[in-house]
């Protein structure tokens, strides 16, 4: 049995069947057991223990009789303790709520295909009607090479396209998701797809594919230029905090007159974008500056800086 798979969950996370069972016990005794400081909550009774992590106890108290919603809190260490304000349903285990689905590659698949062309099938194979329990229809894809037998599908997706009801036979097309990156990473030839419906779990069988040069050529011009976007704006950054310093050394008497007084942090900060004439952003760099970085002698080398990047960026 895999516990992960079989056992019913709330907000995301599956819960053995036993803890959900039972009377528990009022909120302030449970959350001070656990070294938490109580306080007052919509639903004062019915709590106990769902999951104990390394860092955190998760609790939780049924709404209804049916118990199908669930008020949920976590103890942190030390006393800190984090209330959900929304109740969260208690939703069937993966292995019940993806029951009657498989994963169907279309018939035909257009030929030189890059990783944004593929799609595929989720049918209805059972004899009755599925219908989602807050479930999407995303699917991610992964290209290994041919015969692999066991092939890891990474994913990190949250949401993608409203799972609909089907009914026995119905099918929804849906895109797969396959990383430009991992794309342009490839060799020519010929390769296997895999599609993983998430969360729910569901695995296709492996769809022999001929991935050419050209496509693998084009998603590393892609990568390349999303990295150069990156780089250019991280450029432009620096450039923009290192005028700002620069700026500040010459004005450390205005600096001094314009954060005299004030108590706090917010308060120095609006008073130094004030004087300089700076964004949020400047005044913070200023503010959290160490003494070499607006002392004199740092001055000649943040102007080569400066002139160097310009450069770079006029290119």
């Amino acid at each position: 049995m895999n516990p992960d798979d079989e056992f019913p969950r709330l907000h995301g996370q599956a819960i053995d069947p036993a803890a959900l069972a039972g009377d528990g016990e009022t909120f302030a005794a449970l959350v001070a057991r656990h070294g938490g400081e109580p306080f007052a909550v919509p639903q004062p009774n019915g709590w106990r223990v769902l999951k104990e992590r390394s860092q955190a106890v998760e609790i939780g108290a049924p709404l209804d009789a049916e118990r199908r919603l669930w008020h949920l809190a976590s103890i942190g260490p030390g006393d800190e303790v984090w209330f959900l304000d929304k109740p969260e349903p208690l939703r069937a285990s993966l292995a019940e709520r993806r029951r009657g689905l498989t994963l169907r590659w279309p018939a035909a698949v257009p030929p030189d295909s890059g990783p944004d062309a593929f799609a595929v099938d989720i049918v209805n194979t059972g004899d009755v009607r599925w219908e989602p329990d807050g479930d999407s229809f995303s699917v991610v894809g992964a290209v290994a090479p041919v015969g692999e037998d066991e092939v890891y599908i990474g994913w990190a997706t949250m949401g993608g396209p409203r799972a609909v009801p089907l009914d026995p036979g119905e099918y929804a097309r849906v895109p797969v998701q396959i990383a430009e990156s991992a794309w342009a990473t490839l060799t020519p030839g010929a390769h296997a797809l895999h599609a993983l419906l998430v969360p729910l779990m569901v695995r296709s069988e492996p769809l022999r594919i001929e991935v050419s040069a050209q496509t693998i050529e084009v998603a590393r011009m892609a990568e390349d230029s999303r990295n150069s976007d990156r780089h250019r704006r991280a450029m432009e950054q620096d450039l923009g905090r290192q005028r700002v310093l620069l700026d500040a050394a010459s004005r450390l008497a205005d600096i001094a007159a314009a954060v005299d007084g004030t108590a706090t942090d917010d308060e120095a900060l609006a008073a130094i974008e004030k004087s300089l004439g700076v964004d949020s952003a400047g005044a913070r760099e200023v503010f959290q500056a160490s003494i070499s970085d607006l002392h004199v002698s740092s001055s000649a080398w943040r102007r080569e800086r400066i002139a160097e990047t310009e450069q770079k960026l006029a290119r």
